[in-house]
């Protein structure tokens, strides 16, 4: 309840942190005290989805007392009783397009975390150090499944689950969703979006699953969608995405002359050895 003063150290860095009131009768002391700061992270309560409205004019009230090139992260908090997925949720609820264009952020991001079970917690806050030092965090990930594709035609070049019945992702699905999420993105930001959480189908059941998430790394000649845990690191994600993007054309010099799709063995072997860590955590 209204203001609190703490100092916490994370990887060798200092922060000293204002924890301020959100309810109403406290906003007349954020402007002190955001005026003092290099970085705001702003909660937004996902199971409340009836509070977004006044939690926008929260946010825009505050951002003409927030430092230019400040760092804004949106904590998306209670992912574990929501069920809301913010990266398209709050994008649309508090067009963070129009926010990064008149707020003179030095960049935005949206975290869906749980302060409660601390999903995401720590990812937010390596994304927070990146941004405002400049060190790269580069935790390992989780590869569930790794599609590489033409990019024009769309066609599949090759998929680290050998057959249909050895996965729970549908190559044909990951593309037409992640089509589909990218066309609202385009209309409504201006910007590709290029991570989505993924609904997972298992023996023939679709159910929405909040443990996983897509990530596409595309360029003019191939694609390449990986399916990794949702609170796993986007920056290392997109790694590991271009380093397959240089492989894939050391196998396929020419894009236009594909004939054969990279067998989901080649790839596997692969990532075993080039990123062992990150393939040791695949589940059967």
């Amino acid at each position: 309840m209204g203001l609190n003063v703490d100092s916490f150290e994370y990887r060798n860095v200092q922060f000293q942190a204002f924890d301020l009131g959100g309810q109403e009768s406290f906003h007349m002391l954020w402007g002190d005290y955001l005026r003092l700061s290099s970085a705001v992270v702003f909660v937004v309560d996902c199971a409340n989805p009836d509070s977004f409205a006044s939690s926008k004019a929260a946010l825009y009230n505050a951002m003409p007392s927030i430092p230019e090139n400040a760092v804004l992260l949106i904590a998306a908090n209670k992912a574990d009783i929501s069920g809301v997925d913010p990266y398209v949720t709050l994008l649309k609820h508090f067009d963070l397009y129009d926010i990064q264009q008149n707020g003179n952020f030095r960049a935005i991001n949206i975290f869906h975390m749980s302060a409660k079970s601390g999903v995401n917690f720590y990812q937010a806050f390596d994304w927070l150090i990146e941004t405002l030092t400049g060190e790269i965090i580069l935790p390992n990930v989780h590869i569930h499944n790794i599609c590489i594709y033409q990019t024009d035609s769309g066609l599949l070049v090759g998929s680290s689950a050998s057959t249909h019945g050895q996965t729970h992702y549908d190559p044909a699905l990951l593309t037409s969703m992640f089509s589909a999420v990218n066309t609202f993105a385009e209309a409504s930001m201006g910007a590709g979006v290029r991570e989505i959480l993924m609904k997972r189908s298992q023996e023939g059941v679709s159910e929405v699953s909040d443990n996983y998430k897509l990530v596409r790394v595309e360029e003019s000649d191939f694609s390449v969608i990986l399916i990794v845990n949702e609170t796993d690191s986007m920056r290392k994600s997109v790694q590991i995405g271009k380093d397959l993007l240089i492989w894939t054309r050391l196998k396929i010099p020419d894009p236009d002359t594909l004939y054969d799709q990279i067998e989901g063995a080649e790839i596997k072997n692969y990532l075993e050895t080039k990123f062992p860590e990150d393939m040791a955590k695949v589940q059967a």
